[in-house]
């Protein structure tokens, strides 16, 4: 899964991901550089699970983060252009918002670059019906027909100004439609990036725009780009204390990462064994056969069945004869959909 770091000029947008990614790329030289990363997302409950089986190794999930150019930022007045393929191919959007300058205006900024992303799709849409329409006319194609009516209530949608999010679309409306990309479409993490000077202020304007979040297409994050970016570059023992000195318990580009995640629409299901304790990534609502074949596809085309245990359960119980014997594990078959941080051993057969 990945997800592009779109914003603004001079936003932020290298220092937050400098800052998620561990990175020390050049911020603010206008060079139109791509780069990424490969993020690991926190999970605790990994190393409490290795406290537990004691396993030679220990693997998180990870989601990629791409910071590539292409928004001016300009609102209704950007012209059309072709935005980077590395955004249009993004899952997700994370948006970093200016609130750390003098003359920030974050409502404006997130208003203006939904807009632009409104208007690079309408583009779209337009030219992608005229064209198909004579493609219609010519082959007779009724095949065509089912799209280009939903094409028609996108830029209906799109003409009021509205982005993409916002459309109802049905399941088999949206496969139609996965081949444009659209960017208006994605889900948007909205990140503001406030001063140093504000960092104690961090809760107050996470509520002040607690607004921008709707479950499953917005979600919203405050954080310090340049204080988290220094974190990267200190030892473990030095950043613990900065963190103090600071009054703050964990970085905030943690929480970044972890709604990410959740935006993505992914969850974790734990392994746990002696040879290693694993996050495996899914999409939630993921039956259990699908889940197996995340680990291998012989294990989805085998499938017998899951032995399934409750996080919570196997940390109280902690060992997997105390799970069985208190009756905490469960059969489950291949309809089964796994929930975060069920914690699973397939049985299959090849």
């Amino acid at each position: 899964m990945k997800l592009g770091i779109i914003g603004k000029p001079q936003a932020g947008k290298t220092t937050v991901f400098n800052a998620a990614c561990g990175q020390q790329e050049n911020v603010g030289d206008f060079s139109k550089a791509v780069h990424r990363a490969l993020v690991t997302v926190p999970d605790e409950r990994l190393e409490v699970l290795a406290g537990l089986v004691s396993p030679k190794k220990i693997t998180y999930a990870q989601i990629e983060f791409v910071d590539a150019p292409g928004f001016s930022g300009k609102g209704k007045d950007a012209r059309a252009f072709e935005i980077h393929e590395d955004l249009r191919q993004a899952d997700a959007f994370l948006m970093v918002v200016d609130a750390f300058s003098e003359d920030s205006s974050p409502e404006s900024d997130v208003q203006s670059l939904i807009d632009e992303m409104i208007l690079l799709d309408q583009t779209l849409v337009e030219s992608t019906i005229d064209k198909r329409s004579r493609k219609a006319k010519l082959t007779g194609d009724k095949s065509e027909t089912r799209k280009l009516e939903v094409l028609a209530r996108c830029l209906e949608v799109l003409e009021q100004e509205k982005p993409l999010l916002e459309c109802d679309l049905a399941p088999d409306e949206e496969k139609l439609l996965r081949g444009y990309q659209f960017l208006s479409q994605k889900p948007l993490l909205v990140v503001i990036n406030i001063g140093e000077d504000e960092i104690d202020k961090a809760q107050s304007v996470y509520d002040k725009y607690s607004r921008f979040v709707e479950e499953g297409k917005r979600e919203l994050a405050v954080i310090c780009g340049r204080i988290e970016m220094e974190l990267v570059g200190l030892e473990d023992e030095e950043r613990t204390e900065f963190l103090k000195d600071l009054g703050i318990e964990k970085p905030a580009v943690e929480k970044v990462i972890e709604k990410s995640y959740f935006l993505l629409g992914l969850i974790s299901y734990l392994t746990a064994a002696e040879p290693e304790v694993r996050a495996w990534t899914i999409e939630r609502g993921d039956t259990a056969q699908k889940a197996a074949g995340v680990i291998h596809s012989d294990i989805e085309r085998g499938f017998i069945r899951a032995e399934v245990t409750a996080y919570n359960d196997y940390i109280e119980y902690k060992t997997l004869p105390a799970i069985k014997a208190a009756g905490k594990q469960r059969l489950e078959g291949k309809e089964y959909i796994v929930a975060d941080g069920d914690v699973i051993l397939f049985r299959f057969n090849v």
